[in-house]
């Protein structure tokens, strides 16, 4: 929960658009400097003046206005900057290279469970019960 001087120097700093985004998104103003993004869209964000464990966040790209709220979730975040957000790298990958994806490996998606493009798979065994379809006779 934010302080009210804190929240009415957010309101200077952001503007009211982005203020009332942040609030409706995230639950909290916060201004920070911005380090860098991803290809999805997601701006990546520091300030060494929050308090310990608030210094670093993301703004995810598919939050769109106050009106609609977009799912967002941690799995929306690529796992170099993942490190850098949970301090497990000092420096974004936007300097530091060393978690360059490499060619070969499998793109990086987001998680989908529980949406329309959720994976589904194919069952091969047959099932254990049938239903029970009754057999009419005519009678005479």
């Amino acid at each position: 929960m934010s302080s009210l001087p804190r929240t009415i120097k957010g309101f200077l700093n952001l503007g009211p658009a982005r203020f009332m985004r942040q609030l409706n998104n995230m639950g909290d103003t916060k201004v920070g400097t911005l380090v860098g993004t991803d290809k999805f869209g997601n701006k990546y964000f520091e300030n060494f003046n929050e308090s310990y464990g608030r210094t670093r966040w993301v703004e995810f790209g598919k939050q769109d206005s106050f009106f609609t709220r977009a799912e967002a979730n941690a799995s929306q975040v690529p796992a170099e900057w993942h490190g850098w957000l949970h301090r497990m790298l000092d420096a974004p990958p936007t300097t530091d290279k060393s978690m360059v994806t490499p060619k070969w490996a499998v793109e990086f998606t987001e998680n989908l469970t529980g949406s329309p493009k959720a994976y589904k798979s194919y069952n091969t065994t047959r099932s254990k019960f049938h239903a029970w379809t009754p057999k009419v006779a005519h009678r005479a």
